[in-house]
């Protein structure tokens, strides 16, 4: 799927995913991708933007963490069972969706907090990044990547 063809098939987590990730990388400078939301929010919800940014770097470091752990659980030798590979496939799945519900809670957070004018621009801005967007899903695991829409 490409979000500069297919906007409407790439799912909100992954947009806010990408748009939070972006704002991390050009953290504390001004940039062509983020000088536009900068002039527009208030510097103090910049800030928390920024500050919400930095909270989805540590969200992405405990999924890694918690996937770490469950590789330990099943060694690649223990995952040729069919009943032991699907248990390990649901407990993935279980920490992609815990990460993607944090996500969409964080823009929600932010969503609440900034003015109407602000929300508007995020959303835009959010929305406009769809375009960079690439991914290749298995037809068999749409329904599962764009969950928890």
């Amino acid at each position: 799927m490409v979000g500069a063809t297919q906007p409407s098939q790439i799912p909100e987590w992954l947009v806010w995913e990408y748009s939070f990730t972006l704002l991390k990388q050009w953290q504390g400078k001004d940039s062509g991708f983020t000088h536009d939301l900068r002039e527009t929010l208030s510097s103090g919800e910049f800030e928390i933007l920024e500050k919400e940014a930095l909270a989805h770097a540590a969200r992405a470091a405990r999924r890694e963490a918690r996937a770490a752990k469950l590789m330990e659980k099943y060694p690649h030798a223990t995952t040729t069972d069919a009943a032991m590979m699907a248990k390990a496939n649901e407990e993935a799945f279980a920490i992609d969706l815990d990460y993607r519900r944090e996500i969409l809670a964080s823009r929600d957070r932010l969503l609440q907090t900034f003015s109407t004018e602000s929300q508007s621009a995020l959303m835009n801005w959010v929305v406009e990044n769809k375009a960079a967007i690439t991914a290749y899903v298995h037809k068999s695991d749409l329904t599962r990547w764009r969950s928890p829409e």
